[in-house]
């Protein structure tokens, strides 16, 4: 006797379990909706991150003119990304790599510099420095609200000024002093009266701060205000760390990489074990890559679109300061043709300004989720109520459900998103700006992604890494080399006959 169950199962199309939805047989993304940005959001080993690295790599390819930007936490993404880059045919891997940036925070022996300051990131260096003062302030909320004066104070007045004064030592223009010699200064009054005297007429303010107002104060008055200027610099003493931001030439920077419609990978797995180091870095290169954006004109038809993956990066979505920055992102940027991308295990990674405004952003990719309460919230955003659908049940013929009315289709709908299996996904996405397409995507099995094996990938990693880079220890010999020259005493001229 035919079992017309298992036939339905094995020959037929699957309905949906879910309302207003489609069946799809690939997890597409629209090109012309991506600035309205993009949540991949799913447990662990759901298969949302060999997703997004599939959808980087055929974006890559389709448009060569386009940058992207990709902030690894883990460095998942980016063995997916170059598995699939390396299992290409011959001539298109090689055409792919040619415009790849491979960039790994704490190698031991290689670093692709990054400073802080330098000619080459294309903006004046006044904005420079308060950018790196700006970033200090996001990333030290806690002791900025704990000592709002003395910390406050030293953050957002004393380091402007000391990262000012870095920028104007130099004898050649493109090499200045860097935040590695900021402690430097602090620590040593001499040192800093020196600088200010020699170099300060390239910053009139800071050496007016400094000469009239910070060195007239007691030795214990300058402790207490520069303390927390000194221990948020303390996260770069890390060798790997002083080489990457004191060494004075950059081995990329985002103007390049956009300009050349780069692909510039940051694989951060290196520091997982040291957090501050890892949320310093990985805050500058967004610092960078948006002072970049910020030049650009709204609405400019000659910009290119800039893709800037975030793979559960916590130093930009667990941070409050931070994490409220990137929360409006999608809606501010569009018109910059900003195409963000964050990717989450679940909601509880965002910082609560995040966490407020996550949903702002317009293509959602749902694999299955653990937390029920992040299902059912999920459920409410990327489908809208159906009153034909699941009703909760009245406690009398007379009587109203006690409960919202459609309480019971998003229940449904979060058990579903719970049980969702491997590579099963939920898209809701834009096909533009504009418009919203009518129905959710869902995807049964989202499509392979065929990779190299991984001996291939860790070879390809290390062609890429030592491309633009420089040793380690020749970047920390460079930067231990800086010292204030004092200016050669002139010989006297023989008098006139």
């Amino acid at each position: 006797m035919l079992d017309w169950t298992l036939f339905r199962k094995l020959f037929l199309p699957q309905d949906p379990p879910f309302p207003n939805t489609r069946v799809s047989s690939y997890d597409q993304l629209l090109p012309d909706g991506l600035t309205m940005g993009t949540l991949y959001i799913g447990r662990q080993g759901t298969g949302k991150t060999t997703a997004l690295a599939r959808h980087i790599v055929e974006y890559f390819k389709a448009f060569p003119d386009r940058a992207i930007f990709v902030l690894d936490w883990s460095g998942s993404i980016t063995d997916s990304i170059l598995g699939i880059i390396a299992n290409e045919p011959p001539r298109v891997s090689y055409e792919l790599t040619a415009r790849l940036i491979y960039d790994e925070l704490g190698h031991p022996d290689w670093v692709k510099p990054l400073p802080e300051f330098s000619s080459m990131y294309g903006n004046p260096r006044e904005e420079q420095a308060q950018r790196v003062a700006n970033n200090l302030v996001k990333l030290a909320p806690e002791l900025v609200a704990d000592a709002p004066f003395l910390a406050g104070l030293g953050l957002r007045e004393i380091a402007p000024q000391l990262f000012r004064l870095c920028t104007a030592i130099y004898t050649d223009p493109n090499s200045t002093w860097q935040v590695t010699e900021a402690k430097k200064l602090l620590n040593d009054a001499g040192l800093l009266r020196q600088a200010a005297a020699k170099y300060g007429s390239r910053v009139p303010e800071a050496k007016w701060f400094f000469e009239k107002g910070f060195l007239s104060l007691r030795e214990n008055e300058r402790e207490l205000r520069t303390y927390a200027i000194l221990a948020m610099l303390g996260v770069i003493e890390p060798q790997t760390a002083r080489a990457r931001v004191g060494y004075p030439f950059p081995g990329w920077t985002p103007k390049e990489a956009i300009r050349n419609g780069y692909m510039v990978i940051v694989n951060g797995a290196r520091l997982i074990n040291q957090r501050n180091t890892q949320h310093y870095l990985f805050t500058q290169i967004y610092s960078l890559i948006m002072s970049e954006m910020n030049r650009r004109t709204p609405g400019n038809p000659e910009d290119q679109p800039v893709a800037l993956v975030m793979d559960e990066v916590y130093s930009l979505i667990s941070i409050p300061g931070m994490a409220e920055e990137v929360g409006v992102l999608a809606p501010l940027y569009r018109s910059r043709k900003l195409e963000l991308y964050i990717v989450l295990q679940s909601l509880s990674q965002l910082a609560l300004p995040l966490r407020e405004q996550i949903w702002s952003i317009g293509n959602i990719v749902s694999f299955a989720v653990s937390n029920f309460q992040e299902a059912y919230e999920l459920a409410q955003q990327v489908f809208k109520y159906d009153p034909t659908t699941i009703k909760m049940t009245a406690r009398s013929e007379t009587g109203q459900p006690l409960v919202e009315p459609d309480r019971g289709q998003y229940l449904q709908i979060a058990n579903e998103m719970q049980r969702m299996k491997h590579r099963e996904a939920i898209i809701r996405r834009y096909q533009s700006e504009k418009v919203l397409e009518k129905y959710v995507l869902w995807v049964r099995q989202t499509r392979n992604s065929p990779q190299a094996p991984m001996e291939k990938v860790i070879e390809l990693k290390e062609i890429l890494l030592k491309e633009r880079a420089v040793k380690v220890q020749d970047a920390i010999t460079e930067i231990n080399s800086r010292k204030i020259v004092s200016s050669p005493k002139s010989t006297p001229k023989p008098p006139a006959l």
